[in-house]
């Protein structure tokens, strides 16, 4: 089997596990919030507002867990998938370096926390890509010998 397909598989379990689980504690009223925001390293106080924010994020979190977990199975042949997952990873890493002093204020998440998160999601997304782009390659030259 293709070592970068093993690679993209790896990162993918990771991600979708990772949103399944946010998103699951996100949209499921009976698991405790705070959970989240341990993950995050965030100290706010849930309110009815926040918590409703919190259910529609879940939803976006288990979808891309899920469609994460799809992309397993192939992640070739389900690449734009992958490059979307990436692209959002990717998205996420800005985010983080432009508002980081507004997360620092609003959200107290401890800055050593917070760029360790932001790098996680930064190699993931850039393995995914770069991984991806070099199986297709791969698969590309053993097509071409067929």
């Amino acid at each position: 089997m293709n070592k970068n397909i093993i690679v993209i598989r790896i990162v993918l379990v990771l991600v979708a596990l990772a949103h399944l689980l946010i998103g699951a504690i996100g949209i499921i009223p009976a698991i405790p919030l705070s959970i989240v925001l341990k993950f995050y390293g965030s100290s706010i106080t849930i309110n009815l507002q926040m918590a409703h924010i919190i259910q529609m994020f879940g939803a976006y979190m288990f979808t891309i867990g899920i469609l994460g977990a799809i992309a397993i199975w192939n992640p070739i042949k389900q690449k734009a998938i992958v490059y979307a997952i990436s692209f959002l990873l990717f998205l996420r890493v800005l985010q983080r370096v432009i508002f980081a002093g507004q997360q620092f204020e609003v959200f107290a998440i401890p800055p050593t926390y917070y760029w360790a998160q932001t790098a996680i999601f930064f190699v993931f997304a850039l393995c995914l890509v770069l991984f991806t782009l070099l199986a297709s390659k791969t698969e590309e030259i053993k097509q071409k010998r067929i």
